[in-house]
């Protein structure tokens, strides 16, 4: 089964409006491999039928289902390693600047099925449990699809999922055999809160940040949402926080506003106390 160009370009749009992310023509194998199985389990003939339906908006329950099948959720614990290990650089000033108020926040703004926000609680208890101890930690996990964030707030991972990337001495130490599956501890638990979120929206809720991964995201907006979303971000960032981008992610020819730091085996960035003059 098919999609044609025409069928395709309402998805796209329909996927862009909702959620920001851009999808082209070069994608159409992509879409019918995630939409396949939506329109099996509605009993839905051909994508004519499923554009018809969505068209009609008359179904928001098949609009949130098409929409979660056709956003990525790639994701593993310690996902490329280096923002972890630059994280695990950077903690101990930023623990120092903190440690009147004893108060941290970290945000996982693309948290899908909830490894990086576990990762970033696992690196928390391995090498700053007495740092922190008597502190209110925050790790607050977010993404567009609800059904992901299910999955993450179950905290349960297969033998493939704790495998990629995962350290076995972490995986004995953090997690427990249960129902054939791995299972967080509550000890990384109990930092992470997951919450639905469009990054298009407003931001309700979001406290100030000392720490941001906005990991993998940009790539997948166009450059004008790409700037909104920076723009917005550079405000929620406390000024000596930090952002993490993915590693094929750039603010080049995008946002001017924060300064691009040197990790471990990787780039950071902070807020600009000011914003650069553009020059006329």
């Amino acid at each position: 089964m098919k999609v044609n160009p025409q069928q395709l370009a309402f998805l796209s749009t329909f996927l862009k409006r909702r959620s920001g992310v851009v999808i082209d023509q070069s994608k159409a194998y992509l879409v019918e491999a995630r939409l396949l199985p939506v329109l099996r389990q509605r009993g839905i003939p051909d994508f004519e039928t499923l554009v018809e339906k969505v068209r009609g908006s008359r179904e928001p329950a098949l609009e949130k289902d098409v929409l979660n099948a056709m956003l990525t959720h790639e994701t593993s614990f310690f996902r490329d390693r280096s923002p972890f290990e630059t994280l695990k650089r950077i903690l101990p000033d930023l623990l120092k600047r903190r440690a009147v108020a004893r108060h941290l926040v970290i945000w996982s703004a693309a948290a899908s099925s909830g490894q990086e926000a576990y990762s970033l609680a696992m690196l928390l208890n391995e090498h700053f449990r007495e740092a922190i101890a008597g502190w209110s930690v925050r790790i607050l996990a977010t993404d567009f699809s609800e059904p992901v964030l299910a999955r993450a707030r179950e905290g349960l991972y297969s033998d493939l999922e704790v495998a990629r990337g995962l350290p076995v001495e972490l995986r004995d130490k953090y997690f427990v055999r249960l129902q054939g599956k791995w299972s967080i501890a509550h000890e990384c638990r109990r930092y992470v809160e997951f919450r639905q979120m469009n990054l298009l929206d407003p931001w309700q809720g979001v406290p100030p940040c000392d720490i941001v991964f906005l990991r993998n995201v940009l790539i997948y907006f166009d450059v004008p949402t790409r700037a909104a979303l920076l723009a917005k971000m550079r405000v929620t960032i406390r000024p000596d926080g930090s952002l993490f981008l993915g590693g094929a992610e750039t603010m080049l020819g995008v946002c001017d506003t924060y300064e691009r730091l040197d990790g471990v085996g990787c780039s950071y960035y902070r807020p600009r106390s000011a914003p650069v003059a553009k020059r006329p």
